[in-house]
Order: structure tokens, then sequence, then C-alpha cells
């Protein structure tokens, strides 16, 4: 056990928030963190990626609770984010400082964890807001090794992970469900959890036909993971008899013009997305019908979460490695370009698809 007495100063600390009535109104607060109290550890953040897809986390922010993972003062949110962190300073049995983890953590230079069931390769964050809380978001790995090479050599599985869990996850359905070796449509098929799960249906010899804006066309033909490449004001022209559609951009207008235009003739419809802000916004919660913290958890209890997770990381290598031809990572120095990323993803300016953001705080 570290002594939380070798922290002999105060920490300040900066975190970047949102509003959450507002979500284009955003700040940055400071404070000055002491030593962890009894059952905490301290942990600064080393480097985070940031994607669309953490902006999905602002839009669900109510809905999935997910404003309930780091919270903030009084109409203030703080967005989940995927990365890695390091113990400053502990009082948890078995967490050291030095230590490294894997998981979820604000847009922040430190932040203060519960870590609790700490075994060999994860421990689980316990803080009471997070009950009842899918244990995807609050497992971290703990790694115990920097990876061989340059520091940083692994920027590209902080990026892809996060996203690549709904692509895992789509493919291990489909192939369970009786959809072996039927074509899917795939909508959004230049997002990288799109990507992930084109390349893993393309490796098991299922067509995969992708269907994108006009503009970003091109790049996702190039990537020659799908079989058939349809923009998107052509979609009714996907050929889609006994095919499965998996709506990544989760658009009910664009679902409804493919089954108009194929009325019948899908096997089966998965949502498993929410891209748009606008879309399918009818005065509810979003239909979102693919959840993946209960696909992971259904699973889990299933196979074993040793099992999942080493089928989940070899997948993810084999994404990673073929990823290398067309992805690029761009690295940013600390929280400062955070607002200009987010506002841009915010207003759907996202750039490139072969471009991923990623955050260096340390």
């Amino acid at each position: 056990m570290f002594s939380v007495a070798l922290m002999d100063e105060l920490i300040q600390a900066t975190c970047f928030e949102v509003g959450r009535a507002d979500l284009s109104l955003t700040r940055v607060t400071g404070a000055e963190l002491g030593p962890p109290g009894p059952g905490e550890a301290l942990f600064e953040v080393e480097r985070f990626g940031f994607s669309a897809n953490n902006v999905t986390y602002a839009l669900l922010g109510e809905a999935l609770r997910y404003w309930d993972l780091f919270p903030a003062g009084p109409g203030w949110g703080r967005i989940p984010v995927w990365g890695y962190l390091r113990v400053v300073a502990s009082a948890v049995p078995g967490v050291a400082a030095g230590e490294r983890a894997f998981g979820l953590c604000p847009m922040a230079t430190h932040v203060l964890l519960r870590p609790q069931r700490a075994g060999r390769a994860t421990f689980t964050e316990g803080s009471p807001q997070r009950a009842g809380l899918s244990s995807v978001y609050n497992v971290y790995a703990r790694v115990r090794a920097r990876p061989p090479g340059p520091p940083g050599d692994d920027d590209a599985l902080v990026v892809l992970r996060p996203v690549f869990w709904l692509s895992f996850t789509l493919d291990d359905y489909l192939s369970q469900a009786g959809h072996a070796d039927r074509a899917v449509i795939v909508t959004s098929a230049s997002s990288k959890a799109a990507i992930g799960l084109a390349h893993l249906l393309a490796a098991r010899g299922v067509p995969v036909i992708g269907l994108t804006s006009a503009d970003h066309e091109p790049f996702v033909t190039g990537l020659a993971v799908y079989h058939q490449v349809i923009p998107y004001q052509c979609a009714g022209d996907a050929p889609a008899a006994g095919a499965v559609l998996v709506d990544i951009a989760g658009n009910a207008a664009l679902r409804d013009q493919i089954e108009r235009a194929h009325p019948g003739r899908l096997a089966e419809t998965i949502v498993a997305g929410r891209a748009h802000p606008e879309a399918d916004i009818d005065g509810g919660e979003p239909p979102v019908t693919f959840f993946v913290p209960d696909v992971i958890r259904t699973r889990a209890r299933e196979l074993g979460w040793a099992v999942l997770e080493q089928r989940f990381q070899a997948a993810l290598a084999g994404f990673a490695s073929a990823a290398g031809s067309w992805l690029n990572v761009i690295s940013h120095p600390g929280l400062d370009a955070v607002d200009d990323l987010y506002q841009s993803m915010l207003g759907h300016a996202a750039g490139s698809p072969a471009q991923a953001h990623l955050i260096r705080v340390r």
C-alpha cells in the first residue's frame, strides 16, 4: 500500500466541462487536490482519445446517465473519454503509485477514483454515483508496463478501442443470430465503428454494402473492406433482399428510405447508434436498440470475462494493424485543444474520416 503521506503538496487540477442544458457552452474549471482519503486513489490523466462518439455521450448524458460517471457542479457535465491513467497517490491496498490503467476518465488533468476488487488484470470503480451503471464503464484494465518502442506508439489502440467494441459485438451478434452468411448493409460507412465491423465481416467472407456521404465515397471505396459503396442519395439501390441493415448513423429517415424501396425484403434492421443529433428525435428517447454495454454484459456471463476480453483484444489488434494503412492519429498537447475539437464535432465538422484525435495531457 502506498502511503499518502508521501504526497506532500496540493495538486492543481483542471477539467473541461460542458453545459448540460446547452451543450455548446463550455468552461475549464480548476481545483486543488489533496491526498486521497481511505479507499481512494488519485490518478493523473496521461492521454485520451476524442471523437464524435464522445459527443454522443453528451447527447445521451441524461438518458443513459453518462453525467453520473464524473459529477460536476449544478448545470454542468464532464464528458467521459477513454484513456490512460497513472496513479499519483493511493490509499487502496493493491493499488500503488506509478501504476497505469486504461478506462474512462473526464477530460481533465486528474481524476479521483475509488478502486475496488483490484485483481491482477483489472479493478472496478466503486464510487456511489456509479451504482447501477454497466460494468463496462466501471472496469479499468491495469497496464503493467508501457508498450515497447517510443512512448505513444499504441495511440491507435487508444482511439480505436472504444469504438471497436461496437464493431466487435455487432459482428458477434450477426454470427450468432442466424445471419452468419447474410449480406450486411452498414450506414455511416466512413465511421471507425462501421469500418471495424466491415473489417470483421469481410474476414468471414460476408458481403458488406457501405452507405456513406458523397464526399466520403472515395475514402470508403479505397478501404477495400466493402463489397459495394453507395452514396446516401442512392440508398434505395442497396441490394436488400435477405440482407441485414445495421444503422450506425441512427437515422430513421434513411432506414425508411431503404425499407420503402424494398418492402419486407430486409432480414432484420439493427439500430446501433445515433451519429446525428437531429436523427430520430420525436420527443422521446432515441431508439438505440443495440446497446453495447448490455450486450457485453450478456456475453461476459455466457463466455466469462477473460475469454471475451481475449477475443476482443485479438480482434482489436488485427483491426489496428489493418488501420495503419489509412488511420492518421493527430496528437494534441494539453487540454487547450479540446474546446475547438469539441465545437467542430458538435457542429458536424469532424474532419476527414481517416483522422483520429488524441489529447496528450502528460
